[in-house]
């Protein structure tokens, strides 16, 4: 089996550690293990005995992210996949190991809508770090006509005031405008929207290279005279 703890202090850098510790901010202390030496590492461990890793008791942020890529990755069925995604998510405490976890999570069409009512409870929690972990998962996997309807729906009326909760919403609908923007717009500009969400959603939309200048200008016009 890996030693990924002796893997883990070979590859700590201390300059990427003293950045890295600036822009994640969570309980594990932090190596400074780039990310792509992580993506390798964790590939050789789902290659390896990747249960018994995941059995092991996590120490630094560094094994949350491998934590994170190896449930994500893994060769599993749905069911195993989301028991282990269950146990790992209330450890999850930073946006960087959400959303490593979110973009790597793989479902495939006939467990989607299971999936999808396992991100819907998500909300439930009144969690900051679920919640932002239901939204994120939304974004990568469930952006499409059947569900676009259900997750403005989501972001409208639930919310939580953490601050790493509501950049992750505003980051999910602003996304949202990219793919359906004249349902995201009617959401953006009600007055049932956190006024803290809409303000960031619309900042990410305006910075995006992906949304035409022309919706840029209409939609901070319109944002401008709520």
């Amino acid at each position: 089996m890996i030693d990924v703890k002796k893997e883990l202090q070979d590859n700590a850098d201390k300059k990427y550690k003293s950045f890295q510790g600036k822009v994640v901010r969570g309980a594990a202390e932090v190596l400074g293990v780039t990310m792509p030496v992580l993506k390798d590492l964790s590939k050789r461990i789902c290659e390896d005995d990747w249960r018994s890793f995941l059995n092991e008791s996590p120490v630094f942020y560094e094994d949350y992210m491998l934590r994170a890529l190896v449930i994500a990755t893994a060769k599993m069925d749905f069911d195993e996949r989301l028991k282990y995604t269950k146990i790992f998510v209330p450890e999850i405490d930073n946006w960087a190991v959400c959303d490593a976890f979110c973009s790597n999570w793989k479902v495939k069409n006939p467990d989607k809508e299971r999936f999808w009512s396992y991100c819907e409870e998500l909300f439930e929690t009144n969690d900051e770090f679920k919640m932002r972990v239901g939204s994120v998962m939304m974004q990568y996997h469930f952006m499409d006509a059947q569900h676009i309807d259900k997750i403005l729906q989501i972001h409208t009326v639930k919310d939580h005031p953490g601050y790493y909760y509501r950049m992750g919403s505003a980051w999910t609908l602003s996304t949202c405008f990219i793919y359906f923007p004249d349902k995201t717009e009617m959401t953006l500009l009600s007055d049932a929207l956190n006024n803290d969400v809409r303000n960031k959603a619309v900042q990410k939309i305006i910075e995006s290279a992906r949304v035409d200048q022309k919706d840029k200008e209409r939609l901070k016009q319109k944002k401008g005279k709520l």
